[in-house]
């Protein structure tokens, strides 16, 4: 009875084994599925060559070349600030005054010192005339001493007269020499003092165009329509001679100043060597600027060189600082075609379909040609009109990959 008890299980074993051999040697055998190339699925712009302008996006900065910094004419006080930074001033508006007691004591006292030489001037032409006139009377008087010295000789010859009286006439005679020889010598030296007079004159009233240009100085009144780039001080402070008080720019002066890369260095500046207009765009809340190339820096350096870009029309959102991205129009190109950016690979290559696999094609990326979304103009003599350029950025896109265009 145990010994039909232990079987039983092992009984029950073998058959169940037995039973999935059976099952597993008699299950339908299913056909060997031969593996499927994939087929990628793209979007695709088909190729059109054409004549474009090619653009070129440049980042610059806007300065101006006309920045005017107002400095302290003198020593002295700020008396009134009647603008802030950012304002928008107009020709002929007054923008800082200094304290004016600090400037008219120096106007009063270099008119004080051009009155006092006009009438030394005048005292010395009256002088002049005087010795003029005395100079004839000591002449008469000098004839009438030596006439008497000859009478006095005869007589004394003649013995009226002791040689004592003799020399003193003699005596008068040789004084009223003397007196004529100064009157002659004040009347040579006349131009000699007239002129040192005309010259301290001429020093004093530059001393005095000096004092009453400073006065005026002392009013900084805006030279243009511009607006206020920085204030430099307030109300009540003492400044020193040359101390920059405000400063401010042309609203009508705004530049750009971009650095064109090297590559494109020679390019530009043969265009302006024979005078083409070179024009570019930029957009500023939502607006569309319009710039001209007017210049480049006299000076390059690895990066490339700067060009300076005038704003045609002034416009209130651009103020000294702002960045701008500028859009630079270049000359027309031949078989040129546009992409999208998301066609390029590697900076050079694009892909075509043809007969459903991608082929890589090089090209020449020619620039941008703007426009939102903006997009490449490239040119490449491997593609021709009607040509599909895959604009799907695959990463795994080489030559014979099979691909099928969206529709």
């Amino acid at each position: 009875m145990n010994k039909k008890k232990l079987l039983l299980p092992v009984v029950f074993l073998a058959v169940a084994i037995g039973g999935f051999a059976a099952l597993r040697a008699t299950r339908p055998v299913q056909p060997a599925v031969a593996p499927e190339e994939r087929v990628w699925r793209v979007e695709a712009v088909t190729a059109e060559p054409r004549t474009l302008s090619p653009t070129l996006t440049l980042y610059g900065q806007v300065e101006s070349p006309e920045l005017t910094r107002a400095a302290a004419p003198g020593i002295g006080r700020i008396g009134q600030v009647r603008v802030r930074e950012g304002q928008a001033v107009a020709r002929g508006q007054v923008l800082l005054e200094m304290d004016a007691r600090d400037f008219l004591p120096r106007v009063e006292q270099a008119r004080g010192e051009v009155a006092e030489l006009e009438a030394a001037i005048r005292s010395e032409a009256l002088r002049h005339a005087a010795d003029l006139d005395q100079i004839r009377q000591e002449q008469r008087l000098l004839d009438y001493a030596a006439a008497e010295v000859g009478r006095f000789e005869r007589l004394q010859q003649e013995g009226f007269y002791s040689p004592a009286a003799v020399d003193r006439s003699r005596d008068t005679m040789a004084r009223q020499e003397i007196t004529l020889r100064n009157r002659e010598l004040a009347v040579a030296d006349h131009a000699a003092r007239l002129a040192q007079l005309q010259a301290r004159l001429v020093r004093a009233r530059a001393g005095l165009d000096q004092a009453e240009l400073a006065l005026a100085r002392s009013r900084v009144i805006a030279p243009f329509d511009g607006y206020v780039a920085k204030v430099e001080v307030a109300e009540g402070d003492q400044v020193n001679t040359g101390q920059t008080l405000v400063s401010l720019y042309p609203s009508a002066a705004l530049e750009v100043r971009a650095k064109i890369p090297a590559p494109h260095q020679a390019e530009i500046l043969e265009w302006l060597a024979k005078n083409k207009t070179l024009d570019a765009t930029a957009r500023v809340g939502g607006e569309t600027l319009r710039l001209k190339l007017v210049r480049v820096a006299g000076a390059a350096d690895t990066r490339g060189l700067d060009g300076f870009f005038r704003l045609k029309e002034p416009h209130a959102a651009v103020r000294v600082g702002s960045l701008l991205s500028l859009h630079l129009q270049r000359e027309p190109v031949e078989g040129a075609i546009v992409l999208p950016y998301a066609a390029l690979y590697g900076g050079r290559t694009v892909y075509k379909l043809e007969a459903g696999r991608l082929k890589a094609v090089a090209v020449e990326v020619l620039g941008e040609l703007g426009g939102e979304p903006p997009t490449l103009l490239v040119k490449s003599a491997a593609l021709e009109a009607g040509d599909r350029v895959m604009a799907t950025h695959l990463p795994n896109a080489v030559t014979g990959l099979r691909a099928e265009a969206v529709k």
